[in-house]
């Protein structure tokens, strides 16, 4: 079966550096059922980038949805810890405005006490305040070329499968 994406792995990898890398040490993950291809890719990015910078402090909270409230939730147990991270990734936008909100709720700041980052590139990342650190995917461009793969496996059956990766960008801004 031909699958487009992005490098799920790599960029999430990507997002923890640059929190690493501006001296975040306590990364926890906001990530969502591990059913899903996408989110077991984004986990291990985070893993992996954790152990290259020797992060030994993790945190992983499973939300139940996609959604501003799961995301919300989420936060809320991680700020519910003994420890609580100085930094949170989420494996989407959506998640990552939810975490947001819990951190100002709980009388805390974005990024000064807790940097957040997301994944998608959505609007909403323009959207809340401060606007969001996320990873870009474009997402237009791989439906287009799903839709055309489909199209090529209708006109012929016996077309080989083919897996196309995309770029993708970290774009920077005021929650990190």
């Amino acid at each position: 079966i031909s699958c487009v994406g992005i490098n799920d792995r790599e960029a999430s990898q990507q997002v923890v550096r640059y929190l690493a890398q501006n001296r975040r040490q306590r990364i926890a993950l906001i990530n969502h059922d591990l059913s899903y291809k996408y989110a077991q890719l984004r986990q291990q990015g985070y893993q992996t980038e954790l152990q290259q910078h020797q992060l030994e402090w993790q945190a992983i909270a499973y939300a139940s949805a996609l959604s501003f409230s799961a995301g919300k939730h989420a936060m809320e147990t991680l700020l519910a810890a003994e420890k609580r991270p100085d930094a949170v990734f989420a494996v989407s936008d959506t998640l990552a405005a939810g975490a947001i909100s819990a951190i100002q709720q709980a009388g805390l700041r974005v990024p000064q006490d807790i940097a957040v980052a997301g994944f998608d590139g959505t609007e909403l990342a323009e959207m809340v305040s401060p606007p969001l650190t996320t990873i870009a995917q474009p997402s237009r461009d791989i439906g287009r070329k799903a839709f055309s793969l489909l199209l090529q496996k209708i006109d012929d059956p016996e077309s080989p499968a083919e897996r196309v990766l995309m770029d993708w960008q970290l774009i920077v801004r005021a929650s990190t």
